[in-house]
């Protein structure tokens, strides 16, 4: 049996296994030192909600947080690293400079790569397409654009025409 890693009296009935930064940290408490810290499981009930412990956890995981990242402040906004990872908005452009490394680590674990890799906004830099590529998506305007005059979504049907100008603009 072990004892609460809080109050070393109670026994521990709550086990957490938390795996942070590729650290692995085990701890025991007892459901008061369990409450307290907001991990309420609802069992004494006997309703058990996932949502709950998932919910009521979050505030825990800041005390896993390495202690470079707690103190970590933007010197412009004064927003801490902690307080983005709680709220996911960062406070000013200066952000983004101060918190690259941790934002580049995490694009890279969300999104398996921290470079871009998809479509460009459209009214950013023109694509280059092959004329291949081009008389594909053209082709694709134009069935679109039957299907448009057909459903008489003229609105739909303007903006498809549109595009296809720009398009054939490109390589005219």
């Amino acid at each position: 049996m072990k004892l609460c890693e809080e109050c070393h009296k109670a026994a521990a009935a709550v086990f957490l296994k938390l795996a942070v930064n590729n650290k692995v940290t085990e701890t025991h408490l007892c459901p008061a030192c369990a409450a307290k810290k907001g991990i309420g499981l609802g069992l004494e009930t006997g309703a058990f909600n996932i949502s709950d412990i998932v919910g009521n956890m979050s505030g825990y995981f800041k005390d896993f947080l390495p202690p470079e990242r707690k103190t970590l402040r933007c010197k412009d906004c004064g927003l801490k690293y902690s307080e983005f990872k709680e709220t996911g908005r960062l406070g000013c452009p200066e952000c983004y400079v101060i918190f690259e490394p941790q934002l580049t680590e995490l694009m890279a674990r969300i999104h398996g790569a921290a470079q871009h890799a998809g479509r460009a906004y459209a009214g950013g830099a023109a694509l280059k397409l092959s004329r291949a590529e081009t008389s594909r998506r053209l082709e694709e305007l134009r069935a679109a654009l039957k299907v448009a005059v057909a459903r008489e979504d003229f609105e739909g049907a303007a903006r498809l025409r549109d595009a296809m100008k720009a398009l054939e603009g490109r390589h005219g």
